[in-house]
Order: structure tokens, then sequence, then C-alpha cells
């Protein structure tokens, strides 16, 4: 891939940034609809543990069991168990009578729509509880009609501003059948337990498009979520999404050509599982933004893979409210604001910009008072990141060479660095980086302060170091004066057996398991 040639006059204005950066801290839940009222009590005892204050290190478990009981069946407070059970069958041509039929729904419907293509102009609204709607299969990527075994939900024409299934209930569960070409998010569920979506696809008919809908899958406000054997391309934010949700099972599912591949956001207790991220602008991430109540914590992130996602960011930086706009393409995971986070088994590669990076809530909003209704959620800690294999052959091209200051003030800091880097030996952006902010107000001379831990890891046999202290805010000031050799300086770069670094992760450790068998 084409090296970036350092220029010291433009790299010294780029790697000022740095100093304001602004990514836009604005929740993937931008739309202005009411809260639904649903409230789900599950009678869950789990607890997150005790924060880590300011002069905690971050091992914030406390003496809590942070272990998910959950085996995938129901969790919540509603059940079909013992009540009227009704089926519902629709074939293509019947679109109309559908919609009359959804619009007065029982409470444990089932519907089953018959393979072939369904066309709407307007969104599929369901408020009742216990539905299941279920197609004849979800059909292949490109496939925008309904064939023999499958079942596409056209919205091409809709109105604009629409989703596509728009549902708030418990017991939901949709499978086998694809949502082609919404205009807004594909499967939103909303203020619901127990959600199911199992073997659907969405997708946009063409690539790189701001205008596509935001957001494939979509639960949100939820609790006891699985999403399983799935796939969602061309996305204009996350194909599939998690946020402000509490359990939730991402297992065995394809995400390809969206800004975000897969997004866990403001969730607690998420179980990431075997799935695909791969030729995103960022594969998979998992993060925390300001004013939303839940603080996200115990997220595992387990044997997934996360290559070759160099996709040109294509979301607004103007018109989007999203965070995933702000990012460099070629990021493969990113985790901001974010705790207890364990990273095992996956697999990176071919990320033009990093593989993996760890960031301060305080890198996107700076103002601690801006972050209390999430309960101080700016700070990262307590990150694992074990029995790994990072392929190679990643960020050596920040953001596929897209270093205007308009466009991701990150990527543009970074190329700056690591153009300057190049002088003095560094090729390219280490695995792991670290944005070096320290909420928790440590003398630099602690090299670790929250608690990151790689270990174990499979790494190239080219790797001389693999983890930077970006010391951000040192280099901010430094490059502010001019002095982008003094701002490099301040960066430190780490071997993987950094003794620091090489620690044994958190106390006591996830014990999420296999929820669904």
């Amino acid at each position: 891939m084409p090296r970036l040639q350092w220029n010291r006059a433009t790299s010294a204005t780029l790697l000022a940034l740095v100093g304001a950066l602004s990514l836009t801290a604005c929740s993937g839940d931008d739309d202005t609809t009411p809260d639904s009222g649903v409230k789900v009590d599950a009678g869950t005892t789990v607890d997150a543990g005790s924060d880590a204050g300011p002069t905690d290190a971050g091992s914030d478990a406390g003496s809590v069991d942070t272990g998910i009981a959950w085996d995938g069946g129901s969790a919540g407070t509603f059940s079909c168990e013992g009540k009227t059970q009704t089926t519902l069958n629709f074939a293509p041509g019947q679109e109309e009578a559908f919609q009359d039929q959804v619009n007065t729904l029982a409470e444990c419907t089932t519907i089953n729509l018959a393979a072939g293509t369904y066309t709407f102009d307007n969104a599929i609204t369901i408020r009742q509880k216990g539905i299941t709607l279920v197609g004849a299969g979800k059909g292949a990527k490109g496939e925008g009609t309904g064939g023999a075994s499958s079942t596409v939900l056209v919205f091409t024409n809709a109105a604009a501003n629409s989703n596509g299934l728009d549902v708030v209930g418990d017991r939901f569960t949709v499978s086998d059948l694809a949502v082609w070409n919404a205009k807004k998010d594909a499967i939103r569920v909303e203020s619901s337990a127990d959600v199911v979506m199992r073997r659907v696809r969405t997708e946009w008919a063409e690539a790189n498009k701001e205008s596509n809908g935001k957001y494939g899958l979509y639960p949100v406000k939820s609790k006891y979520v699985v999403i399983e054997d799935c796939e969602a391309y061309n996305a204009a934010d996350a194909g599939i999404y998690v946020g402000q949700t509490e359990y939730a099972v991402v297992r065995n599912s394809v995400a390809k050509q969206n800004v975000a591949g897969i997004e866990i956001e403001n969730t607690k207790y998420a179980y990431v599982l075997g799935n695909t991220a791969q030729d995103n602008t960022t594969g998979l991430v998992v993060f925390d933004l300001p004013g939303n109540p839940i603080k996200g914590t115990d997220i595992r992130v387990k044997d997934n893979i996360i290559t070759g996602n160099n996709r040109n960011n294509f979301a607004s930086v103007q018109a989007s409210s999203s965070t995933v706009s702000q990012v460099p393409a070629g990021t493969g995971t990113f985790l901001l604001a974010s705790r207890r986070v364990e990273l095992t088994g996956n697999t990176w590669g071919d990320n033009n910009t990093v593989d993996v990076a760890v960031l301060s809530g305080l890198t996107i909003e700076k103002d601690p008072a801006q972050w209390v209704a999430g309960g101080l959620n700016f700070a990262s800690a307590d990150i694992s990141v074990h029995d790994n294999t990072f392929q190679g052959g990643s960020g050596d091209n920040v953001d596929n060479g897209n270093t205007s200051q308009s466009l991701r003030p990150l990527g543009a800091a970074l190329a700056a660095l690591y153009a300057y880097g190049e002088t003095q030996g560094t090729l390219s952006v280490e695995h792991l980086l670290w944005d070096g902010l320290d909420p928790f107000g440590h003398d630099r001379a602690q090299l670790n302060p929250i608690n990151i831990c790689f270990a174990n890891n499979m790494l190239p046999a080219s790797t001389t170091t693999a983890i930077v202290d970006l010391d951000l805010q040192a280099a901010a000031t430094l490059a502010g004066q001019g002095n982008l050799p003094g701002a490099w300086a301040k960066t430190r770069h780490y071997a993987a057996d950094k003794a620091e670094f090489n620690c044994s992760g958190f106390s006591p450790a996830l014990t999420i398991g296999d929820f669904i068998q």
C-alpha cells in the first residue's frame, strides 16, 4: 500500500488537529419519537459492579457476580404460554391485507410470509406482544426480489424517513426474510424484551450512498436480544447495531460494506461471537456516548473475523449525527468509553489505519459534566486483548490517504504523526493504539493506569512494537507549537511482552457463556 510522505509544515498543521478533536458525540438513536413507555423488569440480579472513581485504576468489578444466567429463552415478563395463539398466512400481492392485519394484531400471533417479493409504501408497524414474523428465507446478497425459497420486503418507494419493520413489543421474533432499501432503519425494535432476529438480511441496493438508511438491524432500549445468522450490507451508519440495551448476543452474522459493521453502544452484558466484519469503514466497535442512561460494561468479543475494513467513510460529516461518521477508513475495532471488555480469539488484518484503538470518551466530549447522565461513563478501563491473531498489513495507509482536516481529524492526526514516524524507522501504526488519556489522574510515569492487557496474541514475524501510547494531550500541545518531532517523541512504543501491558486481564473475569445452544 502507498505510504504517506512527510512534510514538516503540513504535518504539523494536521497534527495540531489532535488538540481539537471533536467527533460528533451523538447517540446513534437520533429518532425524536417519544419513548414507547414499555417498562421491562426481568427480575435479574446481576450487577455491573462499582465503577472506578477518580483515584481508581479502573478495575471496577467490585465483588459482584458478573455472570449471565440467561439461556436464550424467555427472560422478560411476557409469555404466550396458556394464551390464545393465532397464525396468519400471506402471499405476494396481499400486501394491503397484510398491513391491515398488522394494524389490528392480537397478541401471540404468528405471521407466515410465503416466498416472493412484497412491496410496501410505508413501514410495517407492530405494537403488540408475542408476535412472530417468518418468511421462506433471507436469500443471497444482492437479491432485491424474492425467489422460490426467499422472502424479500421491498421499501424502495416507501414514504420518506420511514423504517422497514418498526416494532415495539415484548417477545418479538423475525426470521427468514430480507428487508430491501428501507428509507431509514431496516428493522428497528425499541423498548422490548425477548427479541430474536435470526436468518435475516438487510440491504440497500447501492453501495457507498450516504442517503441509504442508517441502520440494518437496530434493537435499542431493550433487554434480552439475540441476533443470529444474519447479514447486513450498505448501511450508512451501522449494519448491525445494539444500543442502550442489557443482555445481548450477536452471533454468526455477517456485516459488509457498511460504515460500521457491528456496533455495540451503551450496552451492558453483550456477547459478540463468531461474526465476520469485512469491507466496512470500521469493522466492530464498542463504545458509550454521553447522555445515555445505560453505562456499558461487560462485553465479550470472541472468535470474530475483522479484516480489510478499508471502505471510504460514506456517512456525511455535516449531515450525520453519528460518531462513526468521523471514523477514519481502515479502523478494525475501536473501544471508546468502554469498561470490562474482553477481546479474544479474534482475527484482525489489512485494516489500513489500525487494528484496535482504545479511546477515552473525553476524545469526543471534553466536558465531564456532559457524561453525568451515564454515570460519568467517559472512562475506558479494564480492556483485555488476549489470544487473538493479528495477520499484518494494517496501519500503513491511514484513512486510505485522506488526510484533509475537513474529513476525519483523528485520521489526519495519525497520518501526520506516522508520516514523521516513518523518518524515524516506525513504518506503521501498531496493532493496539491507546490515546493515553487517563481519566483517573495518574502520573504519566505509570505506563498502564487503565489496565489494558495485551497477552498471548499471535503477531506477524516482522512485528517489533505492538502497542502505542499516543499521549494525545502532550502531542497536541507540542504540535500546536509546530514541534512535530517533539510530539512524536511523546508517543511511546512497546513490544507485545512489555510487562505493564502483559497482564492477566481484570477480576472477576467475565463469565458470559454461550447463551444459546
